[in-house]
């Protein structure tokens, strides 16, 4: 199950983090509004891109510590 945020009795919001097969990480933010998802998904490309080298490895982190708690699936 993906991380549900910890203001979960105001917004039913979760996280979830994604590897791309071109090695880019992904985060992926899902609302629950009127009983429909709406999602808002962002690239960190690992070769090249905006982010500094610090968040690339911060992001990978954030991604591998979610896969070990079960949390990058819906």
């Amino acid at each position: 199950m993906a991380l549900l945020t910890d203001d979960c009795d105001l917004n039913e919001t979760y996280m979830r983090t994604m590897l791309g097969g071109n090695g880019d990480y992904y985060i992926e933010l899902r609302d629950k509004k009127d009983g429909l998802f709406e999602s808002k998904c962002i690239r960190i490309s690992t070769s090249g891109g905006n982010a500094p080298i610090n968040v690339k490895i911060a992001v990978a982190n954030l991604y591998r510590a979610m896969e070990e708690a079960g949390l990058n699936e819906y």
